[in-house]
Protein backbone atom coordinates (compact mmCIF):
# COMPACT_ATOMS: atom_id res chain seq x y z
CA UNK A 1 0.00 0.00 0.00
CA UNK A 2 2.32 2.49 -1.19
CA UNK A 3 5.22 2.31 1.59
CA UNK A 4 2.75 1.75 4.22
CA UNK A 5 2.29 -1.48 6.06
CA UNK A 6 -1.11 -3.02 7.93
CA UNK A 7 0.66 -1.97 11.19
CA UNK A 8 1.09 1.83 10.48
CA UNK A 9 -2.45 1.91 8.50
CA UNK A 10 -4.13 -0.02 11.50
CA UNK A 11 -2.38 2.97 13.64
CA UNK A 12 -3.37 5.98 11.48
CA UNK A 13 -6.78 4.80 11.16
CA UNK A 14 -6.67 4.49 15.28
CA UNK A 15 -5.35 8.30 15.53
CA UNK A 16 -8.04 9.61 13.61
CA UNK A 17 -10.78 7.77 15.65
CA UNK A 18 -9.23 9.34 18.34
CA UNK A 19 -8.99 12.73 16.63
CA UNK A 20 -12.83 12.28 15.68
CA UNK A 21 -13.65 11.39 19.77
CA UNK A 22 -11.98 14.63 20.78
CA UNK A 23 -13.88 16.45 18.18
CA UNK A 24 -17.70 15.45 18.64
CA UNK A 25 -17.28 12.70 16.59
CA UNK A 26 -16.28 14.10 13.75
CA UNK A 27 -13.11 14.61 11.51
CA UNK A 28 -12.54 17.29 8.57
CA UNK A 29 -11.87 16.01 4.91
CA UNK A 30 -8.67 17.72 5.35
CA UNK A 31 -7.62 15.65 7.82
CA UNK A 32 -8.06 12.37 6.44
CA UNK A 33 -6.18 14.10 3.70
CA UNK A 34 -3.23 15.25 5.80
CA UNK A 35 -3.13 11.81 7.94
CA UNK A 36 -2.19 9.75 4.98
CA UNK A 37 -0.58 12.74 3.16
CA UNK A 38 2.84 11.10 3.10
CA UNK A 39 2.30 7.73 1.97
CA UNK A 40 -0.09 9.24 -2.07
CA UNK A 41 -2.59 6.70 -1.91
CA UNK A 42 -4.81 6.03 -4.68
CA UNK A 43 -8.39 6.77 -5.15
CA UNK A 44 -8.93 2.97 -4.06
CA UNK A 45 -7.44 2.85 -1.25
CA UNK A 46 -8.16 6.13 0.62
CA UNK A 47 -12.08 4.66 -0.52
CA UNK A 48 -11.07 1.87 1.81
CA UNK A 49 -10.39 5.11 4.52
CA UNK A 50 -13.54 6.96 4.24
CA UNK A 51 -15.57 3.28 4.71
CA UNK A 52 -13.47 2.60 7.60
CA UNK A 53 -14.63 5.74 9.08
CA UNK A 54 -18.24 5.61 8.46
CA UNK A 55 -18.31 1.77 9.41
CA UNK A 56 -16.62 3.20 12.77
CA UNK A 57 -19.86 6.10 12.88
CA UNK A 58 -17.17 9.12 12.34
CA UNK A 59 -18.39 11.77 10.43
CA UNK A 60 -16.15 13.67 7.76
CA UNK A 61 -16.59 17.46 7.38
CA UNK A 62 -20.37 16.99 9.99
CA UNK A 63 -21.60 15.09 12.10
CA UNK A 64 -22.89 11.72 11.90
CA UNK A 65 -26.29 11.17 13.88
CA UNK A 66 -25.99 8.57 16.64
CA UNK A 67 -29.38 8.48 18.23
CA UNK A 68 -30.59 6.96 14.55
CA UNK A 69 -28.22 3.82 15.36
CA UNK A 70 -30.00 3.93 18.68
CA UNK A 71 -32.96 1.71 19.91
CA UNK A 72 -35.12 -0.95 22.43
CA UNK A 73 -33.86 -1.12 25.30
CA UNK A 74 -30.57 1.22 25.03
CA UNK A 75 -32.85 4.14 23.81
CA UNK A 76 -35.40 3.70 26.95
CA UNK A 77 -31.86 3.60 29.12
CA UNK A 78 -30.31 6.71 27.17
CA UNK A 79 -33.44 8.67 27.66
CA UNK A 80 -33.82 8.33 31.05
CA UNK A 81 -29.74 9.04 31.22
CA UNK A 82 -29.57 12.07 29.85
CA UNK A 83 -32.50 13.43 31.74
CA UNK A 84 -30.36 12.78 34.98
CA UNK A 85 -27.23 14.44 32.91
CA UNK A 86 -29.72 17.84 32.30
CA UNK A 87 -29.60 18.13 36.03
CA UNK A 88 -25.78 19.00 36.47
CA UNK A 89 -24.21 22.55 35.72
CA UNK A 90 -23.74 23.41 32.04
CA UNK A 91 -19.99 22.96 31.48
CA UNK A 92 -17.95 25.43 28.78
CA UNK A 93 -15.32 24.18 27.06
CA UNK A 94 -13.23 27.34 28.91
CA UNK A 95 -14.63 26.14 31.80
CA UNK A 96 -13.35 22.50 31.42
CA UNK A 97 -9.84 23.26 29.69
CA UNK A 98 -9.48 25.59 33.44
CA UNK A 99 -10.70 22.72 35.46
CA UNK A 100 -8.07 20.18 33.35
CA UNK A 101 -5.58 22.18 34.14
CA UNK A 102 -6.33 22.79 37.50
CA UNK A 103 -6.09 18.61 38.14
CA UNK A 104 -3.00 18.43 35.67
CA UNK A 105 -1.38 20.79 38.62
CA UNK A 106 -3.08 18.71 41.71
CA UNK A 107 -5.71 20.14 42.47
CA UNK A 108 -7.99 17.08 43.60
CA UNK A 109 -10.58 19.46 44.56
CA UNK A 110 -11.64 20.00 40.95
CA UNK A 111 -11.67 15.91 40.86
CA UNK A 112 -15.54 15.69 40.83
CA UNK A 113 -16.63 18.81 39.04
CA UNK A 114 -14.39 17.39 36.04
CA UNK A 115 -15.62 13.96 35.88
CA UNK A 116 -19.43 15.58 35.51
CA UNK A 117 -17.96 17.54 33.05
CA UNK A 118 -16.65 14.75 30.61
CA UNK A 119 -19.98 12.76 31.47
CA UNK A 120 -21.72 13.71 28.37
CA UNK A 121 -18.84 13.37 26.24
CA UNK A 122 -18.94 9.35 27.47
CA UNK A 123 -22.12 9.04 26.28
CA UNK A 124 -20.94 10.50 22.72
CA UNK A 125 -18.39 7.80 22.82
CA UNK A 126 -20.26 5.21 24.13
CA UNK A 127 -23.00 5.71 21.28
CA UNK A 128 -20.03 4.63 18.74
CA UNK A 129 -19.98 1.02 20.33
CA UNK A 130 -24.06 0.46 20.14
CA UNK A 131 -24.95 -2.64 17.82
CA UNK A 132 -21.85 -4.49 18.65
CA UNK A 133 -23.76 -7.06 21.60
CA UNK A 134 -23.23 -4.22 24.94
CA UNK A 135 -25.43 -2.65 26.00
CA UNK A 136 -25.41 1.42 26.27
CA UNK A 137 -25.75 1.56 30.11
CA UNK A 138 -22.70 -1.16 30.50
CA UNK A 139 -21.03 0.95 28.06
CA UNK A 140 -21.58 4.50 29.50
CA UNK A 141 -21.13 2.23 32.65
CA UNK A 142 -17.28 1.05 31.55
CA UNK A 143 -16.34 4.54 30.58
CA UNK A 144 -17.34 6.35 33.83
CA UNK A 145 -15.13 3.43 35.80
CA UNK A 146 -12.26 4.72 33.20
CA UNK A 147 -12.86 7.83 33.24
CA UNK A 148 -12.23 7.78 37.04
CA UNK A 149 -9.36 6.26 37.01
CA UNK A 150 -8.05 8.82 34.86
CA UNK A 151 -8.45 11.70 36.58
CA UNK A 152 -5.36 10.57 38.56
CA UNK A 153 -3.29 10.36 35.89
CA UNK A 154 -3.88 13.90 34.11
CA UNK A 155 -0.50 15.17 35.91
CA UNK A 156 1.22 13.38 32.95
CA UNK A 157 -0.01 15.22 30.19
CA UNK A 158 1.67 18.38 29.14
CA UNK A 159 -1.19 20.53 27.46
CA UNK A 160 -5.56 20.73 28.66
CA UNK A 161 -5.65 19.63 24.90
CA UNK A 162 -3.46 16.44 25.28
CA UNK A 163 -5.11 15.60 28.57
CA UNK A 164 -8.49 16.03 26.82
CA UNK A 165 -7.28 13.67 24.33
CA UNK A 166 -6.06 10.92 26.54
CA UNK A 167 -9.46 10.78 28.42
CA UNK A 168 -10.90 10.12 24.69
CA UNK A 169 -8.96 7.92 23.74
CA UNK A 170 -8.49 5.80 27.30
CA UNK A 171 -12.41 5.83 27.54
CA UNK A 172 -12.65 4.63 23.76
CA UNK A 173 -10.01 1.77 24.86
CA UNK A 174 -12.31 0.88 27.65
CA UNK A 175 -15.55 0.54 25.84
CA UNK A 176 -13.36 -1.22 22.83
CA UNK A 177 -12.18 -3.94 25.66
CA UNK A 178 -15.51 -4.57 26.94
CA UNK A 179 -16.92 -5.15 23.33
CA UNK A 180 -14.06 -7.72 22.40
CA UNK A 181 -14.53 -9.48 25.59
CA UNK A 182 -18.14 -9.81 25.33
CA UNK A 183 -17.59 -11.25 21.67
CA UNK A 184 -15.09 -13.99 23.02
CA UNK A 185 -17.93 -14.62 25.10
CA UNK A 186 -20.49 -15.00 23.07
CA UNK A 187 -17.99 -16.79 20.54
CA UNK A 188 -17.07 -19.72 22.93
CA UNK A 189 -21.32 -19.89 24.07
CA UNK A 190 -21.38 -20.47 20.52
CA UNK A 191 -18.91 -23.28 20.40
CA UNK A 192 -20.55 -25.22 23.40
CA UNK A 193 -23.67 -25.05 21.46
CA UNK A 194 -22.35 -26.17 18.56
CA UNK A 195 -20.68 -28.88 20.07
CA UNK A 196 -24.10 -30.22 21.91
CA UNK A 197 -25.73 -29.95 19.21
CA UNK A 198 -23.14 -32.78 17.82
CA UNK A 199 -23.56 -34.76 21.04
CA UNK A 200 -27.47 -34.66 20.67
CA UNK A 201 -27.35 -35.28 17.07
CA UNK A 202 -25.35 -38.44 16.98
CA UNK A 203 -27.05 -39.39 20.75
CA UNK A 204 -30.52 -39.68 19.36
CA UNK A 205 -29.67 -41.22 15.96
CA UNK A 206 -27.62 -43.89 17.95
CA UNK A 207 -30.31 -44.31 20.54
CA UNK A 208 -32.87 -44.59 17.22
CA UNK A 209 -30.74 -47.34 16.48
CA UNK A 210 -30.39 -49.29 19.39
CA UNK A 211 -33.80 -48.81 20.52
CA UNK A 212 -32.44 -47.56 23.61
CA UNK A 213 -31.02 -45.49 25.84
CA UNK A 214 -27.22 -44.95 25.05
CA UNK A 215 -24.16 -43.94 27.16
CA UNK A 216 -21.95 -41.66 27.16
CA UNK A 217 -19.26 -44.06 26.04
CA UNK A 218 -21.01 -45.11 23.27
CA UNK A 219 -21.50 -41.33 22.23
CA UNK A 220 -18.15 -40.35 22.48
CA UNK A 221 -17.14 -43.51 20.06
CA UNK A 222 -19.67 -41.30 17.51
CA UNK A 223 -18.63 -38.06 18.48
CA UNK A 224 -14.74 -38.53 18.78
CA UNK A 225 -14.79 -36.96 21.79
CA UNK A 226 -13.68 -38.23 25.66
CA UNK A 227 -16.76 -39.19 28.17
CA UNK A 228 -15.17 -36.22 30.20
CA UNK A 229 -15.42 -33.75 27.24
CA UNK A 230 -18.91 -34.68 26.77
CA UNK A 231 -20.17 -34.66 30.24
CA UNK A 232 -18.31 -31.10 30.89
CA UNK A 233 -20.22 -29.98 27.74
CA UNK A 234 -23.38 -31.11 29.36
CA UNK A 235 -22.60 -29.29 31.97
CA UNK A 236 -21.95 -25.97 31.05
CA UNK A 237 -24.64 -25.70 27.97
CA UNK A 238 -27.18 -27.35 30.88
CA UNK A 239 -28.46 -29.48 28.14
CA UNK A 240 -30.62 -32.64 29.25
CA UNK A 241 -30.32 -35.48 26.60
CA UNK A 242 -32.87 -37.27 27.19
CA UNK A 243 -31.42 -40.64 25.29
CA UNK A 244 -28.25 -40.45 27.21
CA UNK A 245 -28.34 -42.46 30.11
CA UNK A 246 -25.61 -40.39 32.08
CA UNK A 247 -25.75 -43.10 35.48
CA UNK A 248 -24.42 -45.94 32.93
Amino acid sequence: MNGLNEATFTKLLMELKETAAAQGNVVTSAQVEEQFEEYHLNDEQMDLVYAYLKGAKIGVDEPVDLDAYIEGEDRKYLDMYLEELEQLPKVSQGKKEALLLSAMAGDLSVKNELMEAFLPQVVDIAKLYTGQGVLLEDLIGEGNVALAVLMDMLGSQESAKEAEEMIAQMIMEAMENLVYENRNESDSAGEWAEKANLVMEKANALADELLRKVTLEEVAGETGMSVEEIAEILQVTGWKIEVIDENK
